[in-house]
């Protein structure tokens, strides 16, 4: 019987460091390059180091892009703002905001597109509001009065935004789990012209990040460990990934890639939740490459799902030389920058 008792306590120890919130962790030093997860054979070939992390405060960081002018933007759910760091890694500035913003992208001619709390907004960088707009569903003249009023007191996660010379693209997220649908929005550049173009996007958590090169559209259906490439019209032009525990190439824990980005050259770059993995690839999918790791928190057994669908948002430099990396957990914008 004792036997017994101390196999079912050796359980019971097991499952409580399973759980998300007593889980085992571990993180690198801010100022040296990542453990890799046990079983990554490609570790070794990371063409980035990690630097210190930006000394700047956040209360929640939620979502990151480069301007063209080379200051980085960072949004501050928390502080209703966003953030302008200059190359030096100062802030410079802040934008103010009446909505808590979850998603940000900048179009090549310097104009920003915000979207946060069911709002959707467009403005300069020196904080002049040019639209406001509700997101779809809000006040739809086609829908009855109840589900407006839902739309406007419990509004879905803009999970993604991406913006070209002609539209900018939104994901909307519903539900929280593994198994969240995204609906997939085309507008205009005023916010106006509405028009679905995909729904049922597997996005873990209301999360389904976008990014646009060249006039094509790239979403990370991340519940799905792919990456789909869109037309104007939503069209699917390619799809690729494949979810792998061992394989580089592949994409781990249960949702990832999580975020994309591309860099000047039109290399895309994806970010792992869970992992804190960055790689590189072609548009068309072909790996290219291990950037490396950025030390998020390491959680065993259970504990991975708990880590698996944080925002770990990116942005690049043109020449690929730095790329930025949004740590949700620790609130602050970690560095790699390239050997």
């Amino acid at each position: 019987m004792n036997g017994l008792l101390q196999h079912l306590a050796t359980i019971g120890l097991v499952v409580m460091l399973a759980l998300p919130g007593t889980a085992q962790r571990r993180s690198a030093s801010p100022d040296r390059d990542a453990d890799p997860p046990a079983g990554d054979v490609g570790a070794a070939s990371a063409s980035h180091r990690e630097l210190k992390p930006l000394d700047i405060p956040f209360g929640a960081i939620t979502a990151l892009h480069l301007h063209p002018d080379g200051d980085l933007l960072a949004t501050d759910g928390q502080a209703r703002q966003i953030k302008i760091i200059s190359p030096a890694g100062k802030q410079v500035g802040s934008i103010e905001l009446d909505f808590a913003p979850e998603a940000l992208d900048v179009s090549a001619d310097g104009t920003l597109f915000c979207g946060g709390q069911g709002r959707l907004a467009k403005l300069t960088k020196n904080g002049r509001v040019l639209k406001i707009v509700d997101v779809p569903g809000a006040t739809d003249s086609q829908v009855d009065e109840t589900t407006r009023r839902r739309a406007r007191d419990r509004p879905t996660r803009i999970s993604g935004i991406a913006a070209t010379d002609r539209h900018v693209f939104v994901a909307f997220g519903s539900g929280w789990s593994l198994g969240s649908k995204s609906r997939l929005f085309r507008f205009d550049l005023d916010w106006e012209n509405a028009k679905l173009l995909a729904e049922g996007l597997r996005g873990c958590c209301q999360r389904c990040d976008l990014a646009a090169h060249n006039g094509v559209l790239y979403l990370a259906e991340n519940a799905a460990h792919r990456v789909v490439a869109y037309d104007r019209d939503g069209t699917i032009l390619n799809k690729w990934g494949t979810q792998s525990r061992l394989a580089l190439e592949g994409f781990g824990s249960c949702c990832n890639p999580m975020n994309l980005c591309f860099d000047g050259e039109g290399v895309l770059y994806t970010a792992e939740s869970g992992l804190g993995r960055v790689k590189r690839y072609t548009s068309d999918g072909r790996f290219l490459g291990l950037v490396g790791y950025i030390g998020v928190e390491r959680f065993s057994l259970a504990g991975d799902l708990a880590a698996s669908c944080s925002n770990i948002a990116i942005a690049v430099t043109p020449d690929g030389g730095r790329v930025y990396v949004m740590d949700f957990k620790n609130n602050q914008v970690r560095i790699l920058e390239k050997n």
